[in-house]
């Protein structure tokens, strides 16, 4: 975090979209996202939900209106649009005048390839998804960067092309996983098509193979980030046998450490922040929550983890952490970070907890004092983020939508983008309250990303960028 549509949440069904960390410092009451590189004013929205992580832009001035163009009437806002061929929820990135998103292409058909065994929740195999879909065709894996003037394909690259490891949910992608950058690179993350690292003219750096990675047959989601001189990626998958975490070099692609782990396959991107003393990766999972030190993998605490499948990312405000997950279970917990050992359900950790709101594809949004939920019907419940009150619950958009893209958020306004491609401004703060709806005319289920004057929107079939033209 996707962002692709998935199916009705029941206990197999799980995919998400899109997903990422990253680049920059910011304070977060006595919690500071930690810096992950040094080059971060070439890279303005580097990598899933943006600084850090967080979904949160310090831009100004931003536009809160905007429409397509009509037979009658011209574009509101609408700079430009630009034609991204086949399929791919990756969120934008922005790094300089560049904007990149991976999209997959379907090819020729290979008849008789079937898709990897996969397990139910007793272990056993033979779990098919309803939904799984595509084995039996090739795709071209590819990375496009557009320039954020005029909205020209500056270059696009192949970076895949042939059969896939396993299926994934028709609505999913092959191209689901936010790209990454350092302002001096951008790396693609293809999950089981490997990991690729691209200077910004198109040069490619390097190519990893992580091997094969499954999830139910519902494909990829989970977003690399980057700490130091590190590239990170997390790779749950299937029922704990073969999930890992584990670390590159952003120089050369070479391993520098790898933990296994024995949690469910996920979708959710780890997040890094530093506590005054030291930094952490935090990994949601649904078994548990694992923090590690980001430089050496080496574990430092863990606490009960999710009970659902985690495709929405964890977030971070006023010291301390949110993770939610709704697919099995609805659950969000507050978390704080800095402890040692196997902390399980620890009253010092686990702060609060609530089992309504949470959502099965968008990952909560935290601004200021307040913690916010977004279901997959765009229902928003607000909380002080510090000690849990519930500040409104049931905040609804107008129209009946469905959301997969998670909320952005810049000056005091969250931004929340439905499948349908409305866009819905709402009021940050403890009362609910909707400034504007806009619309880019087509599905979107990937996230914004937030640059240069510019909301950049990845519809089904354009990359839309939203500035103020009048």
């Amino acid at each position: 975090m996707i962002n692709s549509q998935l199916p009705t949440p029941n206990s197999q069904k799980g995919a998400p979209l899109s997903r990422g960390l990253g680049v920059g410092s910011c304070v977060v009451g006595s919690l500071v996202l930690a810096l992950s590189v040094s080059s971060s004013a070439a890279a303005q929205w580097p990598q899933w939900r943006g600084p850090n992580g967080l979904g949160i832009s310090p831009e100004t001035n931003l536009p809160t209106q905007w429409a397509p163009a009509t037979k009658d009437k011209p574009a509101v806002n609408i700079s430009w649009k630009t034609e991204i061929p086949g399929r791919g929820h990756s969120s934008p990135i922005v790094a300089g005048n560049l904007i990149f998103v991976t999209t997959s292409i379907k090819g020729e058909e290979v008849p008789g390839r079937k898709a990897q065994e996969h397990l139910k929740f007793d272990y056993t195999p033979g779990y098919i998804h309803p939904d799984a879909v595509d084995i039996e065709f090739k795709h071209a894996l590819k990375v496009f960067a557009v320039d954020g003037v005029t909205g020209k394909v500056a270059w696009e690259r192949t970076a895949y092309d042939g059969v896939m490891f396993d299926d994934r949910h028709r609505k999913n992608t092959f191209a689901s996983s936010t790209m990454v950058t350092d302002g001096e690179r951008v790396y693609a993350s293809f999950e089981s098509a490997g990991v690729y690292a691209y200077d910004l003219k198109g040069t490619l750096a390097w190519k990893k193979d992580l091997g094969g990675i499954i999830k139910a047959g519902l494909g990829p989601g989970t977003s690399p980030i980057l700490y130091k001189d590190l590239l990170i990626l997390q790779c749950d998958q299937e029922m704990g046998t073969g999930s890992y975490i584990v670390a590159l070099s952003r120089k050369t692609g070479d391993e520098i450490w790898r933990v296994d782990r024995t949690t469910r396959r996920s979708w959710a991107t780890p997040l890094v922040v530093n506590t005054g003393t030291r930094d952490e990766l935090v990994a949601s999972g649904a078994e548990v929550v694992i923090s590690y030190d980001p430089a050496s993998g080496k574990e430092l605490w863990r606490a009960n983890g999710t009970t659902s499948h985690p495709i929405p990312s964890p977030v971070a405000t006023k010291g301390l952490l949110f993770l939610a997950a709704g697919s099995q279970a609805k659950v969000v917990m507050a978390m704080k970070p800095g402890g040692s050992g196997d902390l399980k359900d620890s009253k010092e950790t686990v702060l609060w907890r609530y089992n309504k709101g949470a959502a099965y594809v968008p990952s909560p949004i935290a601004v200021g004092d307040y913690l916010y939920l977004v279901s997959d019907t765009g229902i928003m419940t607000c909380f002080d983020a510090v000690t849990g009150e519930r500040k409104y619950e049931g905040g609804r958009v107008p129209v009946p939508s469905q959301f997969f893209a998670s909320p952005v958020a810049f000056e005091d306004k969250i931004l929340l983008t439905s499948e349908d491609g409305d866009s819905f401004v709402i009021q940050a703060g403890p009362e609910h309250k909707i400034l504007q709806t806009n619309s880019v005319g087509e599905s979107v289920y990937a996230s914004p990303a937030i640059a240069n004057g510019t909301i950049y929107i990845r519809g089904e079939k354009h990359l839309f960028a939203i500035r103020k033209t009048r």
